[in-house]
């Protein structure tokens, strides 16, 4: 490539200052103190959050259908152990006769399906029942400054 740079350099419009930066190799003078800055403000690895890690916090099994109705729900033991939670009710799911087509415990939930249905099978760290504030949404006043 650098030995096709001088008959393409005279056809092109733009300085030969250009030319340096774009055939110039990358670890040059003028890229290596920017490379290096760029890098030391990047976190190297995240934090892996294991959701089924015990948590002195209550949990609760949910199973929903695909249309997102809770079928079943039932609270945990805080401080259960979440994993055994978890591997027991997909065992006790095929053994229902039920299939796991896919499964996250980075999510804590799997899927199964049996004929045409299909279930989600979750441990979630809030109860399903009780209404979900979004964000900031519980700071409005839930529409009480209307009244």
């Amino acid at each position: 490539m650098l030995a096709q740079a001088p008959a393409i350099k005279d056809a092109l419009p733009w300085p030969d200052a250009l030319l340096i930066q774009c055939w110039g190799p990358p670890n040059t003078g003028w890229t290596g103190e920017r490379h290096a800055r760029y890098f030391q403000c990047m976190v190297r690895r995240r934090a892996a959050f294991n959701p089924l890690e015990p948590s002195p916090a209550p949990r609760w099994y949910v199973v929903r259908s695909m249309h997102g109705s809770i079928i079943e729900s039932r609270p945990l033991v805080a401080g259960a152990n979440l994993t055994h939670v978890f591997i027991t009710a997909m065992l006790a799911w095929m053994e229902g006769g039920w299939s796991i087509s896919e499964f996250s415990s980075t999510s804590a939930t799997f899927f199964c399906t049996r004929d045409l249905q299909r279930r989600m099978v979750s441990i979630d760290p809030t109860d399903p029942y009780e209404p979900h504030a979004y964000g900031a949404s519980h700071l409005s006043g839930g529409g009480q400054e209307y009244d």
